[in-house]
């Protein structure tokens, strides 16, 4: 992929050519970062060359607006070809861009808009990711004060944690999607052990599958990656496990947090993301997206505050291609329950 770049006046403007994807979106990501560090205040990515984006030149345009938001930018889409626009317009991108039909309206809006509105603070606190998304997302699925998994339906958290390690593979650059497959990109070892058996998986067929196939694949081995996950967690000391027994006959496992540090960290930073405006990074879009499709932030609001939340959570869901296959899955296999559970009449 080229990008051309060239000045109207203070906008600058970006004649993004080629595929935006998992080859070519680490050079495009370092582009934006040196043009918005250098100065740029008023950008526009003119897609009319652009002929193909996915999940990872999805995120270079969300670490562009961020870096612009924080820096009291502007920064738009123009001209975005047919099958561009759709993938934009399905992972709902315009709650996040304006995306305009040419560069002339683009430069327009940009000129209109007014650059010097305030910006707010940076909080200077920088989150260190010392979990896996798959940890995170168990994390959310426990009952603190219980030490068990809350009363979700189990192939919610089995699906939601198929879907982490998919999308941990993602943000690591291993694996890349569309709207129509899920191919693997890079080989290399992460260093996690479930992350690594999971790429390796992947592997195994030659052909690019669709991402619905690889959730359905991971959940046969549902068993095996929450234990897995749980085992982690344990290692890392944020759990532990203690077996009660009920009657002297069934055995029960509860795991009680033994530091509830980074429990608190993710509720705490989903819960002011999804209140706010900020624009989220590619971690915390995946997070609400697992979050959301699986109701397991239900609990991070009041009831009055659920009904305000409703449509942020969802736009921000949406902003993930693998986010938005679990949520069809989701929802298909709480259709097929409801079909068989009608009375035959």
């Amino acid at each position: 992929m080229t990008i051309n770049q060239n000045k109207q006046g203070d906008i600058t403007v970006l004649e993004m050519k080629g595929r935006l994807d998992a080859d070519s979106s680490p050079d495009a990501d370092r582009q934006m970062a040196k043009l918005i560090d250098g100065g740029a205040r008023k950008i526009i990515m003119d897609l009319s060359s652009l002929e193909y984006v996915s999940s990872a030149g999805l995120r270079v345009f969300l670490s562009a607006a961020k870096r612009m938001k924080k820096e009291n930018g502007k920064l738009s889409l123009a001209s975005p070809s047919p099958q561009v626009k759709q993938v934009l317009e399905m992972a709902g991108f315009s709650t996040i861009l304006p995306i305009f039909s040419s560069l002339a309206e683009a430069a327009g809006g940009l000129a209109s808009a007014e650059a010097g509105t305030a910006s707010k603070p940076a909080s200077g606190n920088t989150v260190k990711f010392k979990l896996t998304l798959a940890e995170e997302v168990f994390l959310l699925a426990l009952d603190n004060s219980k030490g068990i998994v809350k009363p979700i339906p189990s192939y919610a958290l089995d699906y939601a944690l198929a879907a982490a390690l998919l999308m941990e593979l993602s943000l690591c650059d291993r694996v890349d999607t569309d709207m129509t497959a899920l191919k693997v990109t890079s080989t290399e070892p992460t260093g996690e052990p479930l992350l690594d058996s999971t790429l390796f998986e992947l592997q195994q067929k030659a052909d690019p599958q669709p991402t619905s196939f690889w959730l359905n694949r991971l959940t046969t081995r549902k068993k095996h990656i929450e234990d897995k996950v749980l085992a982690q967690l344990i290692s890392k000391g944020v759990l532990k496990q203690e077996e009660k027994r009920i009657l002297w006959v069934f055995e029960t496992h509860r795991y009680p947090l033994m530091d509830d540090r980074e429990v608190k960290e993710v509720r705490t930073r989903l819960r002011e993301l999804i209140l706010g405006d900020e624009i989220p990074d590619s971690r915390e879009v995946v997070l609400v997206s697992l979050g959301n499709a699986c109701r397991l932030l239900d609990d991070l609001f009041t009831a009055k505050e659920k009904d305000q939340v409703r449509s942020r959570m969802a736009s921000l869901a949406r902003l993930d291609l693998i986010g938005d296959v679990l949520a069809d899955s989701i929802q298909e296999i709480e259709r097929n329950i409801a079909i068989t559970s009608l009375p035959n009449i």
